[in-house]
């Protein structure tokens, strides 16, 4: 049967509507998410090095970072990233040259650490990230002190929230209730008191901790890194979440490209 066309209609969408209406739910179906994303920064942890350059791929990041300074987050694309280090001190510079797979929502601290005097100089790559958390506190750490027996990291009167960690070596996530603390580093074969530190820890945040020791017998210290880390509200386009549009926007585009081709 022929379809039948009213007065000023042709029975078919014109097709620079129907491109224009296609084009648009493509893009609120089928696009990435903007935070598919790597971020990167940068700590100094290797006492004797002086102050450090570093690139990735080739681009100046940072320059003259010293000794316990931290950059901010870089933002990559994930993938495959040379990252090279190089010191500026003394006559023979040392270059630390190491690819690297960065992942998508990952943050990475990338920490300079160990003796450069004694060959023993390398970059540390830990992934920041923990699961985000509203009412509560969250802690990771990391053993960087140069040539450190296995250490226990605990907050006094509390619980020992890290055991047996090793020199360049991390632990998982810890949830805390937001207070002040004093946390305690102490050696896990003889349970000495190594240093300990004053930290208030705050709700939504997470706290990446870092243990170092100044050169030649130095103190012991704890750097901690913060960073929000609350959920993150669901993605809405025109007020509506996105993955709901992607089930409609799918049907939508079929719908209309049917219309388009039909007869």
């Amino acid at each position: 049967m022929d379809s039948i066309n009213y007065p000023g209609q042709s029975g078919k969408l014109p097709v620079v509507t129907v491109v224009a209406l296609v084009s648009f739910l493509f893009l609120i179906t089928f696009t990435q998410n903007a935070s598919a994303i790597a971020d990167v920064r940068f700590l100094h942890l290797a006492p004797d090095a002086g102050p450090v350059n570093i690139w990735i791929d080739g681009r100046l990041i940072e320059q003259d970072l010293k000794f316990k300074e931290n950059t901010g987050y870089v933002e990559l694309s994930p993938g495959q990233h040379r990252v090279i280090c190089k010191t500026k001190a003394g006559p023979n510079p040392q270059v630390l040259n190491s690819p690297f797979p960065f992942r998508e929502d990952k943050e990475y601290t990338i920490s300079v650490t160990g003796n450069r005097e004694a060959g023993d100089f390398q970059l540390v790559f830990v992934i920041d990230n923990c699961p985000p958390a509203r009412s509560l506190a969250q802690v990771k750490f990391t053993n960087a002190v140069q040539n450190s027996p296995p250490t226990d990291l605990s907050i006094k009167y509390g619980p020992t929230l890290y055991s047996d960690l090793a020199f360049r070596t991390s632990g998982g996530c810890q949830l805390i209730p937001p207070d002040n603390y004093l946390f305690r580093l102490s050696e896990t074969e003889s349970g000495d008191l190594i240093t300990e530190k004053k930290v208030e820890l705050k709700a939504g945040m997470r706290y990446n901790i870092f243990a170092t020791r100044s050169q030649k017998g130095g103190n012991t210290d704890l750097i901690s890194l913060k960073k929000p880390n609350a959920p993150e509200e669901v993605p809405k386009i025109f007020g509506v979440e996105r993955s709901v549009l992607q089930v409609l926007g799918a049907g939508l585009i079929a719908s209309l490209l049917i219309l388009a081709l039909g007869r």
